[in-house]
C-alpha cells in the first residue's frame, strides 16, 4: 500500500510514473527499523535530479526538485492508510 501511495503522489506530482531502483539495503537504519517492525513498508525517496552531481564536490539541488518532492510527500501523507 505504501508503494502504491507513493508512486500515486509521484505521479500527480511530476506527471508521470515513479521510477524505482533497488538501493539502500545496507543503510543500517534500514535493517534495524526492518527487523524492528517486519510488517512495515520501506519507501527511501531521494531528492536529485540528473544534474545533481550526487557525492561531487560540486553537489547541487534543483530548488523545483525539493518543491516536487515536498509536493509528493504531502500528497502520499494525505492519502495513505495503514491497514
Amino acid at each position: 500500500p505504501a508503494h502504491r501511495a507513493m508512486n500515486t503522489a509521484m505521479r500527480e506530482s511530476y506527471g508521470r510514473p515513479m521510477t524505482t531502483l533497488g538501493q539502500g539495503g545496507s543503510i543500517p537504519l534500514c535493517t534495524v527499523l526492518a527487523e524492528t517492525c517486519p510488517r512495515a513498508e520501506f519507501v527511501l525517496i531521494g531528492v536529485e535530479e540528473p544534474l545533481a552531481l550526487i557525492h561531487a564536490p560540486n553537489e547541487s539541488v534543483d530548488p523545483r526538485e525539493i518543491e516536487l518532492m515536498a509536493l509528493t510527500e504531502a500528497l502520499f501523507l494525505r492519502t495513505y492508510r495503514v491497514r
